[in-house]
């Protein structure tokens, strides 16, 4: 981690000199006058505060992103339910995201995504909530953990926690109606930034369009990246797509069926919009690191953290690029692509498993049993690790903790 921010601090190669540039822009005169092109608005808030360091911009924003990783490896150290946690998140993050740990802001909104996770796997729905919000707007993949924490919230309570989505709907909608006020038609610029940009060459669409079309590939840099050209783009940008739409609505509909913890389903929505995005940059593993080390180090996941590694600084280096090209890097990366699919896949029919066998795997998609309103669902009961217990005097299913 130490050679991580190092490389934070180098002068040249990093993100970072783009975060500073939209700090300083923040802060002239007239202050907050410009915003963003690829981020959301709120994101300035971890690019200007290294500005109020007495430090270099560069090793003041290592420094504050280091804070934040610490917090997030000792927050949940010594979860009784997960031994070994904080151990393997801090081996994920170090085989595969060093490079780029504390020269990218992801640490933030990972942070409060863990957060949300977190609190959402202890029942705590207000702070699961809040804390999901605070990272969708600082980036807006933790918007993606909402309509899981609703499921689960509904699942465990019988009731739709109504209330909290308005509310967080509520404060997205105050923070873009504030943007428009002060830059129109800033808000979904971060939107139409990931519309028009192409296939970043470590992506998964970059991977099928390096399987479709080995021989007539080429590279063009843009939208702050190596990007990936061949045929049949609309048409793989489409399967892509559809298929990451897909399963989302199949890891809800698990969810809806009470097949999958919140935490499994959090992972599960991470690396579909991970695999199905156009770009697959190594920061992207700091957002699934923590959850990845709810279960036991898996081989897959180890693998594709090292060869994210490999992809990236390593293949991406001037003495490779030069002799090799960028068809290497490439290659790597369709192979860390296939290893993370194949992975995540396995993982995630091992979970939905339990719930299959016996009798519920000839009935798995009949309608919900409904329970009186305020009883605690004995699905969500048994796959959360608790005990259902039977009270006999009034035939009511009570969610026991052991």
């Amino acid at each position: 981690m130490g050679a991580s921010a190092l490389f934070a601090a180098w002068p040249f190669g990093t993100d970072v000199s783009l975060y500073e540039h939209y700090a300083k822009q923040a802060v002239a005169s007239p202050a907050l006058h410009a915003f963003p092109v690829e981020y959301p608005a709120a994101s300035l808030a971890a690019f200007v505060a290294p500005l109020a360091l007495a430090l270099p911009y560069r090793a003041g924003f290592a420094l504050a992103v280091a804070i934040a990783v610490i917090a997030l490896v000792v927050s949940s150290d010594g979860i009784p339910e997960h031994p070994g946690w904080s151990s393997r998140t801090s081996a994920y993050l170090l085989l595969g995201p060093v490079a780029v740990l504390f020269a990218r802001y992801d640490a933030f909104p990972a942070l409060a995504a863990f957060l949300a996770v977190e609190g959402a796997r202890r029942q705590r729905w207000g702070r699961a909530w809040a804390w999901a919000v605070v990272g969708g707007l600082l980036k807006l993949f933790p918007f993606l953990l909402l309509p899981g924490f609703l499921l689960a919230e509904r699942s465990q309570t019988g009731r739709w926690p109504v209330r909290r989505a308005g509310a967080a709907v509520a404060a997205a909608a105050c923070v873009a109606a504030t943007q428009q006020v002060l830059a129109p038609g800033s808000e979904v610029s971060p939107i139409s930034y990931e519309l028009h940009r192409g296939f970043e060459l470590s992506s998964l669409p970059g991977s099928l369009s390096l399987l479709v079309d080995p021989l007539g590939l080429h590279w063009t840099s843009g939208f702050g990246s190596i990007e990936v050209v061949g045929t049949n783009h609309a048409l793989i940008a489409t399967v892509v797509t559809a298929a990451g739409v897909a399963a989302l609505a199949i890891v809800w509909a698990l969810a809806w069926r009470d097949m999958l913890s919140v935490e499994a389903v959090s992972l599960a929505v991470l690396s579909v919009a991970i695999l199905s995005d156009k770009a697959f940059a190594p920061q992207y593993l700091i957002w699934v690191a923590p959850l990845w080390a709810y279960w036991p180090m898996r081989r897959g996941w180890v693998v594709a953290a090292v060869l994210t590694a490999l992809v990236y600084p390593v293949l991406y280096s001037d003495a490779i690029v030069s002799v090799l090209g960028y068809d290497l890097a490439t290659t790597a990366a369709a192979v860390r692509n296939g290893v993370l699919l194949v992975a995540t896949v396995r993982w995630l029919s091992a979970q939905v498993r339990p719930a299959l066998s016996g009798r519920e795997a000839a009935r798995w998609w009949a309608p919900r049993r409904r329970f009186s309103r305020g009883a605690p669902n004995v699905g969500a009961a048994r796959f959360s690790g608790r005990k259902p217990v039977l009270r006999l005097k009034t035939g009511v299913f009570e969610d026991r903790g052991v």
